[in-house]
């Protein structure tokens, strides 16, 4: 593993200046940099390597990035030439991919002169003799969104160039702006990652036009979530995506919950291993570092509670057998462990006894207070103890799926039937923690539902966008008109496409995309829906190359797509530029619903 080389390797962090020979590298520039974020100086950077944050500006196409402090152990800070405090990198759980679309609009007269340039830069790296690497390009666009040319990528950073060192090296492109662009998508692409955790880097990533752009400015994600009145939350523990969904013997109530609601089918959790997870969704953090449980973790730090106090607003943590209110005794004869709710972990808490036995209750009160939706707080979380949630019971098997099951429509089915629920406007919010698999290649896969009481989330529908439990926080802010709590909610985008206007449902199965032509490394988006006996949680849809269709050849890739409608994204790193097509399939691939839908990657 990396410490191992860590602890053989100097940490001295290596700062080398080049430029790929022969690039033509502009000297002057009138635009500032079009990049935001591209030096990471504005997130939460964390100091484990272990752990995932937001990445303050980009969007996250694939995987689970992290900026991470320059003080992260066994990563010394630059000295000659200092990038600040932090940088962008890979993350934990292999290969990830972020994306800004910068709109140059406002310069367009000039760049149709065919005159403008730009450069693009970064400095790019990774971590001794692994052979992780950082792609950074650019493609232009026109006015429908559609590429020109081919993509433009600075020249990458090998092992071999950096020494095999713990290194970043400076790399430029510069050249002229195509005629007709009106938006540039960057791409910054970790690659070859899988081997270990945050070992490929970046950092002061920019991008400038020798023309007047002005600078666009860093800004929280917009947020179409509606006002609720109540928001529950229930969050189960190490069940891996693959586990549950698609599992209707063992887990049919959970899985008719992703029927009902919204099924983020790329959701992951912030960490390996438990509570840090509990805490990133309250506080906005991981706070801690390793295997660290109650009551060793002390956060003075602002939490949910709080946000919700300072707004005259109604909390509760609800907890299968706490007992008494604040019960703080940990019961080895039971599976009661008072850190099955993450408040107790909040000083502000756990010191002022009467605010904790007004807030941490036994999950028998959920009863009484559910008889009217003025006793009803306007946010629960609800916790189940350590066998009912999924761990002592087995992480995911068929006997833990069977009993979280039984134990999540015995608790959520009184909240439907309450008046909370039918008579004002209510959510819940069913994730898990973390994976059962514990290894980095596994992704830290969840699964997270989001059903409501009003229509407003969309019913079956499957979500292939990036989330994590810092998006699900800032879904739960948004819901309840909360301030945020840290960089990592503030600049994590809610959980938007869930609450998109649903379409009606057409009258025969499709599968279309908004994009004919994607450069290699981008994502392609395909909407995917049918509806009655076709619908099935074992639809796939897979890629084939032009020309091959299913049974006559293997797709190259595919993803299974569980709910009746949504949309799922493929990464293109791993295609050759050419001609591909997609098809939708139906029961494990033994039937077609739709297809071919073509589409190119380029160069």
């Amino acid at each position: 593993m990396k410490g191992t080389y860590r602890a053989a390797l100097s940490a001295a962090l290596l700062i080398v200046a080049t430029c790929p020979m022969g690039a033509a590298v502009a000297t002057t520039y009138t635009s500032a940099n079009l990049i935001v974020g591209g030096d990471g100086e504005a997130a939460a950077c964390s100091p484990d390597w272990n752990a995932v944050t937001t990445v303050p500006g980009w969007t996250v196409l694939h995987g689970n990035p992290s900026v991470v402090c320059y003080t992260a152990a066994s990563f010394s800070t630059p000295n000659a030439q200092a990038q600040g405090k932090a940088f962008l990198a890979d993350g934990p759980y292999g290969d990830s991919t972020l994306q800004q679309r910068v709109d140059v609009s406002a310069a367009s007269t000039a760049i149709d002169t065919g005159t403008t340039t730009y450069t693009l830069s970064g400095w790019l790296g990774g971590y001794g003799i692994y052979s992780a690497h950082t792609v950074l390009s650019a493609t232009f666009l026109d006015a429908n969104g559609q590429p020109i040319g081919a993509s433009a990528a600075v020249p990458t950073v090998t092992a071999s160039d950096r020494g095999y060192k713990n290194a970043f090296l400076q790399r430029a492109i510069s050249n002229a702006v195509p005629v007709g662009t009106r938006s540039i998508s960057v791409l910054l692409r970790f690659v070859d990652t899988s081997a270990s955790y945050n070992i490929g880097y970046a950092d002061n990533v920019s991008l400038t036009l020798s023309t007047p752009v002005p600078a666009p400015a860093l800004t929280s994600p917009a947020s179409n979530v509606p006002a609720y009145d109540h928001v529950f939350i229930v969050m189960m523990e190490n069940t891996t995506y693959s586990q549950v969904i698609g599992d209707t013997t063992d887990a049919p109530f959970i899985n008719s919950l992703a029927q009902r609601g919204t099924l983020l089918m790329n959701s992951s959790g912030t960490y390996h291993p438990s509570d840090e997870n509990y805490l990133a969704i309250a506080g906005g953090d991981n706070f801690v570092q390793g295997a660290i449980y109650y009551p060793n973790i002390h956060v003075a730090a602002p939490h949910l509670g709080d946000r919700l106090e300072a707004m005259g607003k109604t909390w509760k943590a609800y907890e299968q057998g706490m007992g008494t209110p604040c019960n703080t005794n940990k019961n080895y004869d039971s599976y009661y462990a008072p850190d099955d709710a993450p408040f107790i972990n909040f000083t502000n808490i756990s010191n002022d006894a009467a605010r904790c036995q007004a807030h941490l209750v036994d999950l028998s009160q959920l009863t009484s207070d559910l008889q009217t939706a003025a006793t009803t707080p306007n946010f629960a979380w609800l916790a189940a103890d350590d066998y009912y949630d999924g761990e002592a019971s087995g992480n995911g098997s068929s006997a833990s799926l069977k009993v979280q099951d039984g134990w999540l429509q015995q608790t959520l089915q009184p909240i439907l039937n309450s008046p909370a629920w039918t008579g004002q406007r209510s959510l819940l919010i069913l994730t898990w923690d973390e994976s059962a698999d514990k290894s980095n290649s596994s992704g830290n896969h969840i699964a997270t539902i989001l059903v409501d009481s009003r229509g407003a989330v969309r019913a079956g529908y499957g979500s292939s966008v990036s989330y994590n439990h810092f998006h699900v926080g800032r879904t739960i802010e948004q819901a309840l008109g909360l301030a945020s709590l840290t960089a990592n909610d503030t600049y994590a985008a809610p959980i938007n496409d869930a609450f998109a206007p649903a379409a009606p449902p057409p009258p025969a199965p499709t599968l279309s995309t908004t994009t004919v032509t994607v450069p290699q490394g981008g994502r392609i988006v395909f909407d995917y829906a049918t509806t009655g006996a076709k619908q099935s949680t074992t639809n796939w849809v897979g890629i084939y190359n032009a020309g091959n269709t299913p049974g006559s050849q293997s797709s190259i890739t595919w993803q299974y797509v569980p709910t009746a409608n949504g949309n799922v994204a493929f990464d293109t790193s791993a295609l050759s530029p050419g001609n591909y097509t997609a098809w939708y399939l139906y029961n494990d691939g033994y039937g077609v619903l739709n297809g071919p839908v073509s589409f190119t990657v380029s160069l």
